[in-house]
């Protein structure tokens, strides 16, 4: 399948990116899966020493029919609308699809004590493997971001015994948590205040279910996202350090060398987010696969439409080859 191209303004990785999650995209994707999004079920997923993850799921009539889990980014949530479009597309497919909330995404910040941060991989490969037995059946996995980052670990940290993958999937993923960090600095402002703000709301939810363990006030402190990564990770999460969280989640060097099934990672090289030279800091593999485009954007690759066709068939052609 041909790389995408992007026409007119969306030869713009900007105009991809901020476009991707605009009220008019917005209106579009949910007039396309309004019913897919009216029939998903929510289920609380046990995922290991007491925690609990949340999940929509939208489930064929065939008991044979294939599994995709799907990952959103950092403080996005099942419903995101890369999420709910590419979904929409596999359930019309054929595919069971199951839209993975991480922890305290998604209005489930009630679910577990303990605050989110991006080494909690242990849980998701937990929830991957209930999700897995509950089908009785192999899973793929597809990422955008920050989940793109999740899946990628979870390929890499699992064996086939524990947890059996066709293949993974990963768009835009975060392989250098501080080359990551860095971009969104010096990028745009639009940026920095869209993460600051949703990641404010976020940690005030998390403060009014448990109160007695988190102070609005702290986050009221921090005034840009290097600090407040820097605050959080060292007050709330128990790591020494600044550096120290980021080293946890990287997927650079050797991490991914262990992984145990095919995956795809698509980059672009216009994502004001995700810097794509990283992905010559990944260890060769013979199941990693890099797709590299000249336009897409941070998790756009949009059409005139504001859909994203590229993306649903790419990702179908995948895992139709792997399945």
């Amino acid at each position: 399948m041909q790389p995408y191209t992007g026409k007119g303004i969306f030869r713009n990785g900007h105009t991809n990116s901020i476009l991707a999650g605009s009220p008019a995209r917005k209106l579009v994707a949910q007039h396309k899966s309004k019913h897919f999004c009216a029939q998903a079920k929510q289920k609380i997923i046990p995922a290991g020493h007491g925690i609990r993850l949340s999940a929509l799921y939208n489930q064929q009539n065939q008991t044979s029919a294939p599994v995709v889990v799907l990952l959103h980014g950092w403080l996005g949530c099942a419903d995101s609308l890369y999420l709910i479009t590419l979904g929409n597309f596999l359930f019309e497919q054929g595919y069971n699809v199951i839209r993975l909330n991480l922890r305290d995404h998604g209005n489930s910040h009630h679910l577990n004590e303990n605050i989110f941060h991006s080494c909690r991989i242990q849980e998701v490969i937990n929830a991957c493997i209930y999700i897995q037995n509950e089908f009785r059946q192999a899973i793929s996995l597809i990422g955008f971001s920050l989940g793109a980052n999740f899946a990628l670990r979870v390929n890499a940290f699992t064996t086939r015994e524990q947890l059996e993958l066709h293949s993974t999937i990963a768009f835009c993923p975060v392989i250098d948590p501080g080359n990551t960090l860095s971009a969104l600095e010096n990028s745009l402002l639009v940026y920095r205040n869209y993460f600051m703000q949703r990641w404010k709301k976020s940690f005030y939810q998390k403060a009014e279910a448990f109160p007695h363990l988190y102070s609005r006030k702290t986050f009221d402190q921090c005034k840009t996202l290097r600090r407040a990564t820097e605050v959080l990770a060292t007050h709330y999460s128990g790591f020494s350090d600044l550096q120290s969280y980021l080293d946890g989640y990287s997927i650079a060097g050797n991490r991914l060398t262990t992984m145990q099934s095919i995956a795809q990672i698509v980059l672009a090289k216009d994502d004001p987010i995700i810097p794509w030279e990283d992905h010559k800091k990944l260890a060769t593999h013979p199941h990693a696969n890099i797709l590299l485009t000249e336009h897409g954007g941070h998790c756009g690759f949009l059409e005139p439409d504001l859909c994203s066709p590229w993306i649903d068939n790419f990702t179908l052609a995948h895992l139709n080859k792997h399945q």
